[in-house]
C-alpha cells in the first residue's frame, strides 16, 4: 500500500514525506470524509503523533497537487476525501482554434469559473488532432 501511495505522491510531482504518506493512508482507510480533527484522532489512535498544523499543511499540499477533494458544508469543518479519478466526471469541448490562445490565461480562466460551482478541476488536456 504505501508504495501505491508514494507512486501517487510521485506522479503529483509532491516529495514523499512521512507526513504526506501517513495522511494519504489515513484518508484511503475510510470510505467517509474526514476533518483534519478526525484524522489526527485517528492518526494518534494508531500512535502515529503528527501534529495539528501539519495535517493540516499536508491535506492543503494533496488537494493542490489534486489528490484530495475538500468539503466546506456551511460553518462545520472542512471535511477531506481522496478524489477517485476512475468516479470523475468528464468535460469535453471541442473548438475550432486554439493556436492563438494563451494556454495558461484559459486554464486560469477556466478553474476560477468552476470554483464559482465548488467544482474541483482534476486535469485540463489539450488535444491537437487533425480530422
Amino acid at each position: 500500500m504505501n508504495i501505491e501511495i508514494q507512486q501517487k505522491l510521485r506522479h503529483a510531482n509532491l516529495k514523499i514525506t512521512q507526513a504526506r504518506v501517513i495522511v494519504f493512508k489515513a484518508l484511503s482507510d475510510q470510505k467517509a470524509q474526514l476533518t483534519a480533527k478526525q484524522i489526527y484522532q485517528q492518526l494518534y489512535l494508531n500512535n502515529q503523533q503528527i501534529s495539528l498544523s501539519t495535517i493540516y499543511r499536508v491535506v492543503s499540499d494533496l488537494e493542490r497537487a489534486g489528490l484530495v477533494s475538500q468539503k466546506l458544508n456551511g460553518r462545520d469543518e472542512a471535511r477531506y476525501a481522496l478524489i477517485n479519478k476512475s468516479e470523475a466526471e468528464f468535460l469535453n469541448i471541442h473548438c475550432a482554434d486554439l493556436k492563438q490562445i494563451n494556454k495558461s490565461s484559459l486554464i486560469e480562466s477556466l478553474e476560477k469559473v468552476f470554483q464559482q460551482f465548488n467544482i474541483d478541476i482534476l486535469e485540463i488536456e489539450f488535444n491537437n488532432t487533425l480530422h
